[in-house]
């Protein structure tokens, strides 16, 4: 929600609108507000630190809005609802989609000062996701009495408010952010850390509470150490299978979280412990010795200086993705070829019944031969490997369909839908159904 003048400077803000001149081009914010505005057929405007309108697009403000904003109650709600969209916008480090107190959905990004601090940001929106119906109408008639408002006229003005689909609000959020990052002149790198950060604090927390579902329900204490884990992490990462082994080392996170209490001693302790393994991996898969030494030496001073669990958790990843750089800018070895070929057989026919036998005649190696580069050079056997890519789609099915487990099971090589319940049991700690739960 927001207001203002139609295309250009709204009165009465002239330090919000010094504060934001100091560090946005206006012309060009101008031009590009009114270009989005256009193309996506929104209202779209410029907000600075206090939730007032500096810059407003060639959208008129949604009919309703500008009736809700007609007394003092309206107006500072519209202003705090700016903000909020923008501190959760710089937050998630991402556009943020919220639905505003009157009910419209709209969406924000922050605008960033050089000194990384949040001066403003842009709105767009004020659509609906759905069509108007009784509960609708009911939600405005409330809205009517709140702020004291003509109940037909706010039915009117609902009318006309513009429906977008989910998917289309995604994207309109996420190239507001682009042009929010443009407009701030400014690099985005931190508010990526900060999602990257975000998602994985929000993947771990759903890992945690899984594992406290299930040892309550096994009445089973958890392991202490994720060994089986640690040795498939070493395997994506030989193999350079960045978004296997990240899902992997999340996986490691959070069996370590749940064992510590979230004590960062001894989270720093278990990650310094996975980081030199990590780097023994990387020298094996080709990784230059002495440079590794020295990004140890260095991430080692570094962890020392963190005592927050996201920071802790963060560090982690960013070594994974730094080793595996390294790993695969040098790496030379006439053995990863057949790997790749092996591995690639196997992900296009891991729903039949493979063997290693099947997979070595179909890259003209012998079996043996075969199973001893998988040990090598992934430090996997056959039939682990061949196992993770069978559960990996198994837990995308079960979450992205409502299929029975019989089926999935059946889908990703198992005709033995109780052997297939065990196999994922022992992989993930939990049945079928508990994971999709």
């Amino acid at each position: 929600m927001g207001g203002g003048e139609d295309g250009g400077v709204a009165a009465n803000i002239s330090r919000e609108e010094c504060l934001l001149a100091s560090a946005i081009d206006f012309k060009e914010a101008q031009r590009l507000i009114n270009a989005y505005a256009q193309v996506h057929d929104v209202y779209t405007a410029i907000f600075g630190e206090a939730g007032d309108v500096v810059l407003s697009g060639a959208h008129p403000l949604a009919e309703l809005c500008a009736l809700v904003q007609g007394n003092q109650r309206g107006k500072a709600m519209c202003q705090n609802c700016l903000l909020d969209v923008g501190r959760q916008s710089m937050l998630l480090g991402e556009g943020y989609i919220h639905r505003c107190p009157v009910g419209l959905v709209v969406w924000g990004a922050p605008l960033v000062c050089c000194e990384q601090r949040q001066i403003g940001g842009i709105i767009a929106g004020q659509v609906v996701m759905w069509p108007v119906d009784e509960l609708v109408e009911q939600e405005m008639a409330e809205i009517a009495e709140l702020y004291q408002l003509d109940l037909n006229a706010v039915l009117k003005a609902t009318e006309n408010i513009a429906s977008r689909k989910p998917g289309e609000i995604r994207a309109a959020a996420d190239l507001l952010f682009a042009v929010a990052m443009h407009i701030s002149t400014w690099n985005n790198t931190s508010l990526s850390e900060q999602r990257d950060i975000y998602t994985q604090q929000a993947r771990l927390a759903e890992d945690i509470i899984e594992r406290k579902q299930t040892v309550h329900c096994s009445g089973m204490p958890s392991a202490a150490y994720p060994l089986e884990k640690e040795k498939e992490l070493l395997g994506r990462v030989r193999l350079g299978d960045r978004t296997g082994a990240k899902e992997i080392l999340n996986q490691i996170l959070g069996d370590i979280l749940f064992n510590s209490a979230g004590k960062p001693e001894v989270l720093k302790a278990r990650l310094l412990e996975l980081s030199v393994v990590l780097s023994r991996a990387t020298v094996e898969s080709g990784g230059r010795l002495q440079r590794l030494l020295g990004l140890n030496f260095t991430y080692v001073q570094e962890l020392a200086t963190l005592e927050q669990i996201e920071e802790i958790c963060a560090w982690i990843i960013k070594v994974l993705e730094v080793f595996m750089n390294e790993a695969y800018a040098t790496r030379e070895t006439r053995n990863l070829p057949a790997v790749q070929r092996a591995v690639d057989h196997i992900k296009e026919h891991f729903r039949e019944e493979l063997t290693l036998e099947d997979v070595a005649q179909a890259v003209h190696f012998s079996p043996y031969y075969l199973s001893r580069l998988f040990r090598e050079e992934l430090g996997l056997t056959f039939v682990n490997y061949l196992t993770i890519v069978r559960m990996d789609e198994a837990k995308r099915l079960l979450l992205e369909t409502d299929w029975t487990i019989s089926r999935i099971a059946a889908l990703v090589g198992y005709q033995d839908p109780s052997y297939f319940t065990k196999v994922f049991k022992k992989m993930e700690g939990q049945t079928p159904t508990q994971f999709r739960r």
